[in-house]
């Protein structure tokens, strides 16, 4: 995973457009590249202003963009979700679940939030259980962008200074 760039959107255009991927997205997909290159500015902008974003999925095989994932800030401050997108031909391969892995596994690093949260329209099943292969638990039903959804969180574990226990230090 690595940060979006602008010249990305021709290869995110594939997913970011495909009405199958994009059909839980609130605002839906994609008609053209230049939505998908203001898509991608935002996700720029936010990641130079809160510090993470959602990034690019790269296929450590082939090096193609197949996906992003990562962390964007809720509406109305309500905190930071976690959220993953793939391409069609990388569905129900694991991706998604191993990239959410990576990102609760680095959280600390970008969020000084104690609770992460994730969220997906009511019909997206598979969404769902990711979230909850991932540890994230119902919190409450939450209006976002829209779309009336389930809001799930999973509490961040603090470092082991913070816990009060053995520090790396000599």
């Amino acid at each position: 995973m690595r940060p979006f760039r602008v010249c990305d959107a021709e290869d995110a255009f594939e997913w970011f457009s495909d009405p199958e991927v994009m059909r839980y997205i609130p605002f839906g997909s994609d008609s053209t590249i230049d939505e998908t290159i203001a898509r991608i500015s935002r996700y720029i902008d936010h990641q130079d202003s809160h510090g993470f974003s959602k990034w690019a999925i790269v296929d450590n095989e082939t090096q193609r963009l197949i996906g992003d994932s990562g962390f964007y800030s809720l509406p109305e401050g309500k905190g930071v979700e976690l959220g993953y997108r793939l391409s069609r031909p990388y569905w129900h391969r694991g991706f998604a679940t191993e990239v959410g892995r990576k990102w609760i596994e680095v959280a600390n690093e970008f969020l000084d939030d104690s609770t992460l949260f994730a969220f997906a329209h009511p019909d997206n099943s598979a969404s769902f259980r990711v979230m909850l292969k991932l540890g994230f638990r119902f919190s409450r039903d939450e209006v976002f962008y829209g779309l009336h959804a389930p809001l799930f969180e999973l509490p961040l574990k603090t470092s082991n200074s913070e816990q009060g226990g053995a520090s790396n230090g000599g």
